[in-house]
């Protein structure tokens, strides 16, 4: 049995019921939206205080409601950076190019020898 105490030593640091980046980024969503809102804005104000309320507060609420899951928004955002900014070409198969196909022509005997099976012996033309 381990004991509540030290388990609580090993959680993050915690000011309310958010952590310190949580902080920093509600900080910062404040700062942008104040930004927006003063210089930046070419709508009326009740549109500006709606948009720079929603558009600073979606990224913290994404944020806190991921909270509780295994999945970590900078993480996210930092593999989608890796995945835009890598390069996309592949080089075809595992060895080296391939030529495409190559034909090679049966050798003819000069006879003409026409074959044709019975109807019921021939392959079907489709399996149902």
């Amino acid at each position: 049995m381990r004991h509540p105490t030290y388990k609580h030593l090993e959680a993050k640091l915690r000011l309310g019921s958010f952590s310190l980046g949580q902080w920093a980024q509600i900080t910062a969503a404040g700062a942008l939206a104040a930004a927006f809102g003063v210089y930046v804005s070419p709508f009326p104000a009740s549109v500006t205080i709606f948009v720079s309320i929603v558009g600073a507060g979606m990224p913290v609420a994404l944020s806190y409601g991921a909270m509780g899951l295994e999945f970590a928004v900078g993480e996210f955002a930092a593999a989608a950076w890796r995945y835009w900014r890598a390069p996309r070409r592949y080089l075809a198969g595992a060895g080296g190019p391939s030529r495409g196909y190559v034909i090679h022509r049966q050798p003819s005997t000069g006879t003409l020898e026409r074959h044709q099976a019975p109807l019921d012996e021939r392959e079907p033309l489709w399996d149902v």
